[in-house]
């Protein structure tokens, strides 16, 4: 299927650009995507947009972020802050 096709990752969007809307796509990717949808973005973004937009997102889970900073080989500090910078759901408070 499609990448921008999938409804487990863009779930909650009819339409998007692929320019305009990278930063969301490339989020979407990176959380909810597999190897193909990957390889769909590193084709319509390159790998710098895609590293960018790993030390841009607010979305990322604390899962996904730390995979992605060790995949692109981002310096550990940086995930590392991005990570503590992140505040805790409300689900997940006591």
């Amino acid at each position: 299927m499609e990448t921008l096709k999938k409804k487990t990752m863009f779930w909650d969007v009819a339409t998007m650009d692929v320019e305009k809307n990278a930063g969301f796509i490339i989020g979407r990717i990176l959380n909810f995507g597999d190897a193909d949808d990957f390889r769909w973005a590193v084709r319509a973004y390159g790998l710098e947009k895609i590293k960018e937009g790993i030390l841009k997102s607010k979305t990322l889970s604390a899962k996904s972020l730390s995979f992605w900073c060790q995949y692109f080989h981002i310096n550990p500090e940086q995930c590392i802050s991005k990570l503590l910078r992140k505040t805790p759901s409300a689900f997940s408070q006591r």
